[in-house]
């Protein structure tokens, strides 16, 4: 331990590099081609737009590994552990749940299936491992503090997106007559799983109330709605584009998208040191 963090262990960045490469693999198979989805992917996605929407997640995803893999310091990548532990988790739940729904046998399905195992009891180790070792904090100034302003917008929209995760995961039946698209229970419960990401990682932003040592998060969250529009825009035939449950979350995603621009302003080099 140095006054300046805690230096991140080699397994942890070993298992980031392992992270990107489930994630490399995940875009190339629905977010470049999600029309192939039956041969390329885990399950067959079905319509098309929902395979590309998935697709959008996994490309805004991939700063989130591959930046960590090359900061030095666990307090810079602490808040992403857990949320991503609970992501896989509810990953790993809905593969169970619809276990008949999956092309079991071929290679996609034992990438997804062992990309959602793993990381849970792996994140979770990794996080408690370090926190113990991480017992200094680096000191906190007033110009890496977030202002209480969005501090309170954090948590009010990390909530929502919690509650809608919740309610997407449990109650598939309720939200697929609403939906902008077709929508099966598998892929609400696989969709649940990014708002739960989402939700989950601002409040852990809010938490560490750090802008420094949130910085690297803040590529996904601004990523996040500019890569919806591109997919669904791919498949805009698919789309009710008068739905106005597609234009709350895509204001939700804005919101989410402006709130990790002022985050992500500062120095990455710190971020990265």
């Amino acid at each position: 331990m140095t006054t300046q963090g805690t230096p991140i262990a080699f397994p942890l960045r070993a298992w980031l590099a392992v992270e990107v490469l489930f994630g490399v693999g995940a875009v190339l198979a629905i977010g470049v081609v999600p029309a192939q989805s039956v041969t390329n992917f885990a399950w067959p996605i079905d319509p098309v737009v929902m395979a590309a929407v998935l697709g959008a997640f996994y490309m805004t995803s991939a700063p989130l590994f591959l930046l960590p893999l090359f900061s030095k310091r666990w307090e810079m990548i602490r808040v992403m552990a857990l949320p991503t532990a609970l992501f896989s988790m509810i990953q790993l739940a809905a593969t169970f749940l619809h276990w008949d729904k999956f092309t079991v046998g071929i290679t996609p399905f034992y990438v997804w299936f062992a990309s959602y195992l793993l990381p849970p009891p792996i994140f979770i180790a990794a996080y408690l491992w370090h926190q113990r070792k991480a017992k200094m904090e680096p000191p906190l100034t007033s110009d890496d503090q977030i202002p209480v302003w969005l501090r309170w917008i954090l948590l009010i929209v990390g909530v929502v997106f919690i509650l809608s995760a919740v309610f997407a995961f449990f109650f598939p039946a309720l939200l697929i007559p609403a939906f902008p698209w077709k929508l099966t229970p598998l892929t609400s419960r696989s969709l649940s799983g990014w708002l739960a990401l989402v939700g989950v990682l601002l409040l852990f932003i809010r938490r560490e109330n750090n802008r420094t040592r949130s910085r690297l998060a803040t590529p996904m969250l601004i990523l996040i709605l500019p890569a919806l529009l591109l997919q669904m825009s791919r498949y805009a035939n698919e789309v009710d584009w008068a739905n106005p449950l597609l234009w709350l979350g895509l204001s939700l995603f804005a919101i989410v998208g402006l709130c990790g621009v002022y985050l992500a302003i500062g120095s990455w080099r710190d971020a990265m040191s």
